[in-house]
């Protein structure tokens, strides 16, 4: 009897051990690095996307420290980081701390549109000294390095839709346009893009006279909600459905990088297995070893 409650005791500790680590929402740092012979020196970005206007903690003085102990060279704001439903006192906090500490770049979200005050949005951000891009390219000086940062509003901006396919559209393409012929092909390349089901418009493709993104950056996905690691990347994703190819990683296509991130939202559905996530992405000389902190 003694080794049957034992037994009993010892598997109701696994149990909610694993459902501790099934359902723990701290924040996580996920590492990449792009090695590149457009740079000589290395670059670190710094990508959020999806708060929601989420807190973590006063002042959002957890995802603050945890940003600025990564010493970024610039931060990457990839869409939702305002809401339609929650109010943008977190997305406030979070700005007014580094929006003079650190060149900061933003594109919209689909729910920043669905709010109804994308427009009003993008001019906050903004007054913290934040760039809005609008299917514009901008060049960044990082120490000796120059790298270029394109960005193109949510396709909701040009009409709100509302299947798991969202379509495309004119307004979004131009901009997607716009920011390929202001490629110039001896600096790196980076695109803000919140969505990532739209590869097929991002990597260069044989026979355009446009070049190709060398990094494109995005979220939305929120990791696919429910995660099984090692068996299962994502379950759900909004514009993607079930089990989506592009929840939340690293994806080749062909000559250009897409890193999704699994987001910061702690706001909606629960996420299991499925941690809220700020992005690190170190660009690198291609003959110079990585190291990753």
């Amino acid at each position: 009897m003694k080794r049957r409650t034992y037994a009993m005791v010892l598997v109701l500790l696994l149990a909610a051990v694993c459902l501790m680590a099934a359902c723990s929402q701290k924040l996580a740092v996920q590492y990449y690095a792009e090695e590149t012979d457009k740079v000589t020196e290395p670059v670190r970005l710094a990508v959020l996307t999806d708060l929601h206007s989420t807190f973590y903690g006063k002042g959002q003085e957890e995802l603050i420290h945890t940003l600025d102990r990564q010493e970024p060279d610039v931060v990457l704001l990839v869409g939702d980081i305002a809401d339609d439903e929650v109010p943008h006192d977190g997305t406030k906090a979070l700005l007014s701390a580094i929006g003079g500490r650190y060149p900061c770049f933003y594109v919209t979200g689909n729910h920043e549109y669905w709010s109804g005050e994308a427009e009003e949005i993008k001019e906050m951000i903004a007054s913290y000294g934040v760039t809005v891009l609008e299917g514009e390219s901008r060049f960044l000086n990082a120490g000796e390095q120059k790298i270029q940062i394109c960005g193109v509003d949510d396709p909701d901006g040009f009409g709100r839709w509302f299947g798991l396919d969202s379509g495309t559209t004119a307004g979004w393409e131009k901009q997607l346009e716009d920011c390929r012929l202001a490629l110039d092909g001896e600096f790196y390349s980076v695109l803000l893009s919140h969505r990532p089901e739209r590869v097929s418009c991002y990597a260069h493709q044989p026979g355009e006279e446009t070049a190709g993104f060398d990094l494109v950056v995005a979220g939305h996905a929120h990791g696919g909600q429910v995660r099984v690691p090692g068996i299962l990347n994502g379950l759900l994703a909004p514009n993607q459905g079930w089990f989506p190819r592009y929840a939340g990683g690293r994806y080749e296509l062909g000559d250009t990088v897409m890193i999704v991130s699994r987001g910061l939202c702690r706001n909606l559905l629960p996420r299991i297995f499925n941690r809220p996530e700020l992005v690190v992405v170190d660009l690198v000389p291609a003959d110079v070893p990585v190291s990753l902190k």
